[in-house]
């Protein structure tokens, strides 16, 4: 046993003394965050300058003026800059197609030479067909676009009510059918963000896929690099097989763990000092949850002690960190499965589809994760017999059982493949050495 400590010191040491890793436990959850909250905030930012476009109005019946007057109500920061200017509007007949065309090919020149942003083209019947409107442009703002639908559709509904003879004011109808926004509260009747519960999930869940991958990878290299060395002979002349895989493993494990505990410990001290950082308290609720982060912490560990043991048989069975890639792919595309079906877990997470697939041991770390941070907040209690918590404490359950035997069926391959230089072995060779 004392053979094993100091094999597990050495790993923990080689881990913990390094300048990387302290930069790790600040870099990592910023970077992340970053990733996750960046696209957002450069989607949201608003224009510098003011966006031209121009119309070609052939629905005689004014869509294009009308276009035009109501987009004055846009301005930029500084509330006096116009957000958009309407250089022109061409108003054509529906029979005139040569000259329709002629001013569009020179629309689409302007747009190409970047001198116009848009032109929207408006074509006889617009107010009967939906199909008769479209916008040119080589840049799809997803701000702009919504702006534009929500104003045409205002102006195609006063032509429509219009005609109808309607009678009411048109101003009044449209004001009687205007849109609502609906926010939606969790069973605590408080209101949490879909985005930021969006957006935290996918931040837990990636922390957890970059160092359970990362250090899990450190294990496998560890291992091929004293291979390829022959450095690993002389190891296994001094401890067995096992304890040299179970000390690496366990050594690396616990510095996941130290930099887990220091960010659990960082999160404490922001909780305790929040009102200085003044943290939106739909933030507090998901970021500092109670059950959130114990669950975080053991499915970091638990993921990375199983993952590490699938690396570290790699490392014993292949000749080459180029060779063992091929390995490594499908491992990585199990860690990251719930980011590529996150839509459906978000938006049902109480589905049958989505217990089963977090209650499969190599998609649970990452998978039951992403519930758990979806579920827990809206929690009045918490109950290890009923619900998400039950739930997790099962998967962790199932983790750790799979890791016991995972370590057994590698202890059994690692032994021998350690030693074995040259040709891959094939199926039936690891099968005999599970045997032997």
């Amino acid at each position: 046993m004392s053979k094993f400590w100091v094999v597990f010191k050495r790993e923990y040491a080689q881990v913990v003394k390094k300048k990387s890793f302290l930069f790790g436990i600040f870099f990592m959850p910023l970077f992340m965050a970053g990733i996750m909250l960046l696209p957002a905030m450069l989607a949201d930012t608003k224009a510098s300058t003011t966006e031209k476009l121009a119309v070609i109005d052939q629905s005689e019946v004014g869509v294009g003026e009308g276009f035009k007057e109501s987009l004055k109500r846009y301005t930029l920061n500084d509330s006096e800059t116009p957000y958009y200017e309407v250089v022109e509007v061409f108003e054509l007949s529906g029979a005139d197609s040569a000259r329709f065309t002629e001013i569009e090919d020179s629309l689409r020149q302007t747009i190409i030479d970047r001198e116009l942003k848009y032109f929207l083209v408006v074509k006889p019947g617009a107010h009967l067909c939906d199909t008769c409107l479209y916008l040119v442009t080589n840049s799809d703002n997803i701000r702009s676009m919504n702006r534009f639908e929500y104003r045409l559709s205002d102006i195609l509904s006063s032509v429509r009510l219009g005609i109808s003879n309607v009678n009411i004011g048109v101003d009044s109808v449209l004001s009687l059918t205007r849109r609502i926004n609906l926010p939606t509260r969790d069973a605590k009747g408080q209101s949490l963000p879909f985005l930021i519960k969006y957006m935290g999930a996918l931040v837990f869940v990636m922390l957890m896929f970059g160092m359970i991958l990362g250090y899990g990878q450190m294990v496998m290299r560890s291992v091929l690099e004293e291979k390829n060395s022959r450095i690993m002979e002389v190891l296994v002349s001094s401890v067995t097989p096992f304890q040299l895989m179970l000390g690496k493993i366990m050594g690396l494990g616990a510095a996941t763990f130290t930099q887990a505990a220091i960010w659990v410990i960082l999160g404490a001290g922001i909780y305790m000092g929040r009102g200085t950082f003044n943290i939106d308290s739909s933030i507090d609720r998901l970021v500092f949850n109670p059950a959130i982060i114990v669950f975080f912490v053991l499915f970091l560990v638990s993921g990375y002690l199983l993952y590490s043991t699938i690396f570290a048989l790699i490392g014993s069975i292949v000749a080459s960190e180029k060779e063992a890639q091929n390995f490594v792919f499908p491992v990585t595309m199990s860690l990251i499965l719930p980011v590529m079906i996150g839509i459906y877990i978000i938006q049902e997470p109480n589905s049958t589809v989505s217990l089963i697939l977090s209650m499969i041991p190599f998609f649970t770390p990452t998978m039951m994760s992403m519930r758990v941070v979806f579920l827990a907040p809206t929690l009045e209690s918490y109950s290890v017999f009923s619900g998400i918590i039950a739930q997790a404490i099962i998967g962790f359950i199932i983790v750790v059982l799979t890791i016991v035997g995972m370590v057994w069926l590698t202890s059994k391959i690692f032994r021998i493949g350690i030693l074995m230089y040259g040709k891959r072995p094939t199926l039936p060779e690891i099968v005999k050495w599970v045997r032997y």
